[in-house]
């Protein structure tokens, strides 16, 4: 758990350059995703809110998290929607979302088709709900090519993107000092704990999203 999530979520904040009084959006409430909503806090953001839409995952983000939640099925235009409840957008948008997240049926298409890399709803959504002059951090895994990607609105709103793996090595002794402090749990995160011989349905209940799972520790 501190080796991978927490320590990608936090670099996503860092690396984002979360400060204090900004207001965050953090697309996906997966384990990066939770944990990057903690460490906002710690940053000293004055505002966060969580976008997500699973309904447990996201009231898990508010229980534990203590941020604002929005399911983006709710919304006709999701990213439109948070720029007008953040007054113009936020400082700061995390996209710990990725390719992997709920594609459209056409990019369910052309990803089929080796058209396109999976899902970009994510990007989409934070390239309408950033501010001008604001920043994307880009934490979600991409690959392949991207049809439609809205570099136009990106560059004329002058927004900053950033992305990358976390580089968790050296981020791991300041976890590790974090945890040891109680300044933060990263149990919290954890949904199920498993013996090592029931791996296969740790990740199929995390892959599909069954049993309000959120993170699978196994042991043998």
């Amino acid at each position: 758990v501190i080796v991978d999530a927490m320590t990608s979520g936090f670099w996503s904040v860092d690396n984002g350059g979360v400060k204090d009084g900004d207001t965050v959006i953090v697309l996906g409430c997966g384990p990066v995703g939770l944990f990057a909503q903690k460490f906002c806090w710690l940053k000293g953001a004055k505002r966060v809110i969580a976008v997500d839409y699973v309904n447990y995952r996201l009231l898990h983000a508010k229980r534990t998290n203590k941020v604002e939640i929005v399911n983006f099925e709710d919304h006709e235009n999701t990213g439109s929607y948070l720029k007008e409840i953040t007054k113009g957008g936020a400082d700061v948008v995390i996209d710990a979302v990725g390719m992997d997240g709920k594609m459209s049926d056409l990019e369910f298409l052309a990803s089929g088709l080796k058209l396109h890399g999976g899902t970009m709803s994510a990007l989409v959504i934070a390239s309408q709900a950033v501010r001008k002059g604001g920043t994307i951090q880009i934490t979600g895994v991409y690959g392949g090519r991207y049809n439609g990607f809205p570099l136009g609105d990106i560059m004329q709103r002058n927004v900053n993107i950033r992305s990358g793996q976390a580089p968790v090595i050296h981020y791991m002794p300041y976890m590790f000092e974090l945890v040891s402090t109680g300044k933060i749990d990263p149990g919290d995160v954890v949904s199920h704990v498993l013996p090592l011989s029931e791996a296969k349905h740790g990740y199929d209940i995390f892959d599909t999203k069954m049993d309000d799972c959120i993170k699978v520790v196994l042991k043998p």
